[in-house]
């Protein structure tokens, strides 16, 4: 009967603890719902598609979206434009609720993970209010992130289930979740690895039947992963590494990137929507805060080699991160940027599992040591939960329309690519709203800035043509197609310039390279223009 009520008790407490975490997180990002849609940074370009507005289900499993395989994401843009249109408070109460569901995931996922409910609620506090995971709520386009990460972990507490009674609903209930994740966002396909992981922190014997049902979800990773590299290969929005990194640069930049995610998951300072790759110089060097960065992996890499026995909660954590994220770190594709907040949403939740276990070992030492630092800690830690709060509630606003959000990366002045992507975009925005003077600033400042900019050669060049300014407009052009002899666009756009100048074979030749590189638009001029 004692037993009874003190399970009462604990589940009692467990409510109220998520309760309150419930109620705080919805506090942090009310702002988010009074945020805009952000045309010219995706959103938009979800809301303009023909499928999207006429809810075509089929176009969202058969087709790619902006380099992306995501039907489940795009259908839920889609019920969205079909209840509201493109009001975007709607859109943003859609992502807020993803994400307090998470919450709640997260909350029971750690429960399974350990009995105590400290380490519990503070990862859970963590993930739901941390600076890092503003983007994954605030900007609308990230719909399947949170979607994928709400199936994921689901999948995880299914096969927790499964571990235990070993029924086959559980085990069906689990390869569902992770197929649903799939076809949300392809960063799902790390599952199968952080299942092997769930085998080892509950001490399971590796045994050809727990190898065997692993199959499917390998076999199902394999072929979203394929289908992931086609999407972003159809768009043009990635490369291999190896064309401008050596193989010891790649080694680097990985070293970076994961130096990079610790460190803002405990002082996420300087936050942006952009985390360029980095320019070599002259003489092929990279930054040199890339070749420090692999002293400090290497520290963070030894302690915990040195710590593997005692503490496996802290190793699991580790472990879960890096699984977890792996399929973003910047090893050999390239995609447009390096690093990106969303990409720490599920990872970051195995971080604060290690860290959190960590804490509340230190703080229960009976040592001397611990004894005079508890305090402190403890209220270092209620500032470090205090300055996040405050972080991710201002970061939210950040986010409040795209002109915003823009000048914000130009005024972090990160590194001058990074500068000149947000020039890049903030001009697209401008040009949006028939500002073409302040466009055709912006796009100057992002080539002066970064002068291989092929972009914006090529919408620089699409300004002065309609200002009239043709023989600008065609240099601009002839700069867009040296430095990156398949962009279609280009040809397309330098073939009209060429037209207006009565150049009329050398515009089809033009629209004819560029129809050959896949442009419809461009078939269609060259059909009627030229013989």
């Amino acid at each position: 009967m004692a037993k009874k009520n003190n399970n009462v008790r604990k589940n009692g407490l467990s409510g109220w603890i998520l309760g309150g975490i419930l109620m705080f997180t919805v506090i942090l990002f009310s702002n988010s719902l009074t945020n805009e849609v952000l045309y010219g940074w995706d959103d938009g370009e979800y809301l303009a598609s023909e499928s999207v507005q006429q809810f075509r289900v089929g176009d969202f499993f058969s087709g790619y979206y902006l380099g992306m395989y995501q039907p489940l994401g795009v259908l839920s843009l889609s019920v969205n434009y079909l209840i509201s249109g493109e009001k975007p408070a709607p859109y943003h109460l859609v992502n807020l609720l993803i994400h307090l569901i998470n919450v709640i995931l997260v909350f029971y996922l750690m429960q399974i993970l350990t009995p105590r409910m400290e380490i519990t609620g503070l990862v859970t506090l963590l993930f739901a209010i941390h600076p890092m995971h503003v983007e994954a709520v605030s900007w609308i386009a990230t719909r399947s992130n949170g979607l994928y990460s709400a199936f994921y972990l689901a999948a995880l507490i299914f096969y927790h289930r499964y571990q235990e009674k070993k029924t086959g609903k559980a085990y069906l209930l689990c390869l569902s979740a992770f197929l649903l994740s799939l076809f949300s966002k392809s960063m799902a396909v790390t599952l199968p690895l952080i299942l092997l992981l769930m085998d080892y922190y509950r001490e399971n014997t590796l045994t050809r039947r727990n190898l065997l049902e692993k199959i499917p979800f390998f076999v199902l990773s394999l072929l979203f992963g394929i289908i992931a590299v086609d999407a972003s290969s159809d768009f043009g929005h990635i490369s291999n590494l190896e064309v401008e990194y050596s193989f010891a640069d790649r080694f680097f930049l990985l070293s970076y990137a994961l130096v990079f995610y610790i460190y803002k998951a405990i002082v996420p300072v300087n936050l942006s929507a952009v985390y360029a790759f980095p320019e070599k110089t002259a003489a092929g060097w990279l930054p040199a805060e890339y070749y420090f960065s692999a002293l400090a992996l290497a520290g963070i890499i030894l302690l915990l080699l040195a710590i593997r026995k005692r503490k496996k909660e802290v190793v699991f954590g580790a472990l879960f991160f890096l699984l977890s994220i792996s399929v973003a770190l910047p090893v050999v594709w390239n995609r447009m940027l390096m690093l990106a907040d969303r990409y720490t949403y599920v990872p970051y939740t195995g971080l604060f599992f290690a860290l959190a276990f960590g804490l509340t070992e230190l703080l229960s030492s009976k040592k001397p040591f611990a004894r005079q630092i508890k305090m402190p800690v403890m209220l270092a830690g209620v500032a470090l939960i205090l300055w996040y709060s405050i972080t991710t509630f201002q970061r939210n606003l950040i986010w409040k329309d795209a002109m915003t959000l823009t000048s914000d990366i130009i005024d972090k002045e990160r590194s001058d690519i990074d500068v000149a992507i947000g020039y890049f975009f903030r001009g697209n925005i401008r040009d949006r709203m028939n500002d073409m003077e302040g466009a055709l600033k912006d796009f100057s400042r992002a080539i002066e800035l970064n002068p291989g900019y092929t972009l914006a050669y090529n919408n620089r060049g699409i300004i002065l043509g309609i200002k009239g300014n043709l023989e600008e407009a065609l240099d601009d052009f002839n700069k867009a197609v040296k430095l990156e002899p398949d962009y279609r666009d280009a040809y397309y756009n330098r073939g009209n310039v060429k037209y207006y100048l009565n150049w009329k074979q050398e515009a089809c030749l033009d629209w004819q390279k560029a129809a050959a590189l896949g442009s419809e638009q461009a078939e269609k001029i060259r059909s009627k223009y030229c013989n």
